[in-house]
């Protein structure tokens, strides 16, 4: 159920905690930290990056939200569009990327808050369920064809598709034990969640024996490497002279990161037939960026996996949020364990993450039910594929077309009621 509630969107309210808050803040937890590590690649990071933007960031969230449920932090969706508007700019993973990317957190933040105290949460609808369906669709699969390198244990350069293409032609240079590992991820935690349901660890069991593997000595492909276990600091000393050159990304963006969260906040709400604050949510979404690039991290969002565990692990607060972040802090000079993960497993962790996010078959409900959304949706899957990286121009030439479909409508609508005749 949507609202707009009249309490100020920037207010901070929390209930009281429950009981089962706790575990459900292990669960979640246990799944973000290897996730974190994994979407800080996708987006161009250092793995370091990453536990910044799954630490700080769903603490100050929680406070400024609407949903008891939506978890917050880095996200497969947001770290690809991340990359799309950065590495056309500055060299992945290199110190002037990352100061890039805190920068672009802190904007898309900004904008963000400016949107939602305005009252303009509605205004992410401008993304209709087609756009959202087509574009999550090809984010889906541009994400999952990033990860094919490390997931055959090939090393290839180029664009997203380019590199992809390439690992898939270049046989003589998969490893089959990073192939091995791959799939033994990927069936470990599917089966598990089939057999045992989504609070099943498998991801946290694949990461310990992993780890092992890497610590053997024996794993011959890519492992995550050094990774500093220092406690997030503020950092005032961002690029501000690239403002100008990241506005339009950074605006778009806003947006685009707030169709993830708002559709898994407004699917939870609807089920439980709760009130929801889309410009309540929008604040909260744009406290947690704001706070991501002040601490060094890189934009971040609402995820649609963790938010789920999260239910079906008894959250019943917003503090889960708090407790997660708390976890993730308290893991930070532990962190070291994890630097001999095969980069495999990181990828295989990145493909399972996006599998929801590609909706064929709603893509199928579309073309049986209206040729127009079908046909809208396709294309922006198309153009989010061919626009890659900068896949954020694909959402905006979709919203155009759908806004002159809505306003060809609305003129034909009031040619006819002109033309028909009086009684």
């Amino acid at each position: 159920m949507f609202r707009d509630s009249r309490r100020p969107p920037l207010w901070p309210v929390m209930a009281k905690p429950r009981l089962g808050d706790a575990a459900a803040a292990i669960a979640v937890a246990l799944v973000l930290i290897p996730q974190c590590l994994a979407y800080a690649e996708l987006a161009g990071m250092p793995a370091y990056v990453g536990l910044l933007a799954a630490s700080i960031p769903p603490i100050v969230a929680a406070p400024f939200g609407s949903s008891r449920f939506l978890q917050t932090g880095p996200t497969a969706l947001t770290a690809i569009v991340t990359f799309g508007a950065l590495s056309t700019i500055e060299t992945p993973g290199t110190a002037e990327y990352v100061a890039l990317g805190a920068l672009m957190a802190t904007m898309l933040g900004f904008f963000q808050i400016i949107f939602g105290t305005a009252r303009l949460g509605r205004v992410a609808f401008l993304m209709t369920p087609a756009i959202v369906v087509g574009f999550t669709s090809g984010a889906a699969l541009l994400i999952a064809s990033s990860q094919l390198p490390s997931a055959l244990g090939s090393d290839t350069d180029g664009q997203v598709i380019v590199r992809a293409l390439r690992s898939l032609q270049a046989v003589q240079t998969w490893e089959p034990f990073a192939i091995l590992l791959t799939c033994g991820t990927g069936a470990l935690v599917l089966l598990g969640r089939r057999r045992f349901g989504r609070r099943f660890p498998g991801v946290l069991i694949a990461v310990v024996i992993a780890v092992a593997i890497g610590r053997s000595g024996s794993y011959p492909a890519a492992l995550v490497g050094s990774i500093p276990n220092n406690f997030p600091s503020l950092k005032l000393d961002l690029p501000w002279n690239a403002f100008g050159s990241i506005f339009l990304s950074a605006l778009v963006i806003s947006f685009i990161q707030f169709a993830e969260p708002s559709s898994i906040a407004r699917g939870f709400a609807d089920r439980d037939d709760e009130s929801w604050d889309a410009s309540r949510e929008l604040s909260g979404q744009g406290i947690a960026n704001i706070t991501s690039g002040l601490f060094g991290g890189f934009p971040v969002g609402g995820s649609f996996s963790r938010s789920s565990l999260n239910r079906l692990s008894g959250g019943e607060t917003r503090w889960v949020g708090v407790f997660v972040g708390l976890l993730v802090l308290a893991f930070l000079p532990l962190v070291s364990v994890l630097e001999t993960l095969p980069k495999s497993v990181l990828a295989a962790i990145v493909i399972i993450a996006v599998q929801p996010l590609f909706n064929f078959h709603t893509l199928l409900e579309l073309v049986k039910r209206s040729r127009r959304d079908a046909l809208l949706a396709i294309g922006t899957l198309i153009c989010t594929l061919v626009m890659a990286p900068r896949i954020h121009y694909a959402v905006i030439a979709a919203v155009g077309v759908s806004l002159s479909l809505q306003g060809i409508d609305e003129l034909t609508k009031r040619r006819s009621a002109k033309r028909r005749p009086l009684r």
